[in-house]
């Protein structure tokens, strides 16, 4: 029996977001702090005690063809000079898009902090216009969401 294509893509169950990754489903996650188009630093310039904690929420990389769901705008925010993750990264609607191995489709998806489930509620609660209005402040590399 095979598995069907091996590519990376983006569906939607059940209201939440996921991705189909080397063969893995994996549910989706948005950093809702860049509400507004605030950006943040990025993740290796957090405090010590935090970087383990932001580390395991991996950029999800741009997929080649991304979904069309309703109300859904589906782009992409370059993260040059990232030390961890120096790659294209997906957004959904101005928010940037993890993952966290290990936590499957199907699996209880609500965090304990900071990181919400990519939900079609929570991702059209907000314009693109308004998380791409924000501007970079100065201070170290910084990019919508760590």
């Amino acid at each position: 029996m095979t598995e069907g294509p091996q590519k990376d893509s983006i569906y939607e169950k059940n209201g939440q977001l996921y991705a189909r990754r080397q063969g893995k489903d994996l549910a989706l996650f948005v950093f809702p702090l860049v509400k507004g188009g605030k950006s943040v630093a990025a993740g290796y310039d957090w405090s010590a005690y935090l970087l383990s904690f932001v580390k395991q929420y991996v950029p999800l990389q741009t997929v080649t063809d991304p979904p069309t769901i309703q109300g859904l705008t589906f782009s992409q925010q370059l993260r040059t000079g990232d030390q961890w993750f120096n790659y294209s990264q997906q957004t959904c609607n101005g928010y940037p898009l993890y993952y966290v191995d290990g936590v499957p489709q199907g699996a209880k998806t609500e965090q304990p902090a900071l990181f919400e489930p990519a939900t079609i509620a929570q991702l059209t609660n907000s314009t693109a216009a308004e998380l791409e209005s924000g501007g970079d402040e100065g201070g170290p590399t910084s990019f919508l969401g760590p």
